[in-house]
């Protein structure tokens, strides 16, 4: 269990009040208010440009909204400095460059820069924290590998690690389980639910896994077009004529026998 900054000790609420945002003329996200609790595991799917990353960058600070105030705690995310977002919020984007060849161990190390003081050098906890994101992400066999030379399974797994050795209070994960095989997509929901469960991290994750933001969320907010269509329970947002009306397809939901979640099968178009 990664608990080293005094930071992951305090879960953050968020509340987005009117948020409009715009790239150039064309809206993408339109008076959305709503609000996640501290220590909460939130899934957000919806189809392609349906707003989803642009609410993420909102949450993380990255974007400023044109109108309306994202809230972390009570205060303006963009008010923050650099330096304590960080403290408080780590995002692990869709998709990350990487040009220089750091070893992954320094990559994930750089999670550590903004609990540094002094002169900014790593202290002992700094790099205990880096080793155990590596571990829990299965990556501590590839530490001395140049992020140059991995898969690009293998360096989403350093960019997910390098969010956790950051040790905040929020996780915010645009699509992580895309570059993931099969049991690494399991084996992150499972550890961002522990985090959020034994740790009371805020977890918001973008997904297109619907069966996996089912089994593992609080609650699914589904956006349509930079709008809220449903923000609730697993059990209420993942429903056959919700899936058929905002995604196009028909499927079929039943209940997984050991959890008692929605679990969802695709139908073949008759």
């Amino acid at each position: 269990m990664i608990t080293v900054a005094p930071s992951s000790t305090h879960s953050v609420r968020f509340e987005l009040r009117d948020v409009c945002f715009a790239y150039e003329a064309e809206p993408v996200v339109t008076d959305l208010s709503c609000t996640i609790a501290a220590g909460e595991f939130v899934g957000i799917i919806g189809s392609n440009g349906a707003g989803k990353t642009t609410l993420i960058r909102l949450l993380s600070g990255m974007l400023t909204p044109q109108a309306g105030v994202v809230l972390a705690s009570g205060t303006a995310v963009t008010t923050l400095d650099a330096r304590e977002r960080a403290r408080r919020i780590a995002l692990v984007p869709q998709n990350e460059s990487v040009v220089f060849p750091w070893s992954v161990f320094t990559m994930v190390l750089l999670g550590r820069h903004p609990h540094r003081s002094g002169l900014g050098f790593e202290r002992p906890d700094d790099y205990a924290a880096a080793r155990a994101a590596m571990v829990h992400m299965e990556i501590a066999h590839l530490a001395e590998r140049s992020v140059l030379d991995l898969s690009g399974g293998e360096l989403h797994r350093v960019i997910i690690a390098r969010a956790l050795a950051q040790d905040t209070p929020v996780l915010l994960l645009d699509e992580p389980s895309a570059h993931l095989d099969i049991r690494h997509q399991v084996a992150l929901f499972e550890l961002l639910s522990r985090l959020h469960a034994q740790e009371g991290r805020t977890v918001v994750i973008i997904t297109h896994d619907l069966n996996l933001a089912g089994l593992y969320c609080d609650r699914i907010m589904l956006m349509d077009r930079g709008e809220i269509a449903a923000f609730a329970s697993p059990a209420e947002v993942l429903r056959e004529d919700i899936i058929a009306r905002h995604f196009g397809v028909q499927v079929s939901i039943g209940t997984d026998t050991d959890t008692g979640r929605p679990l969802m099968r695709l139908r073949r178009p008759s």
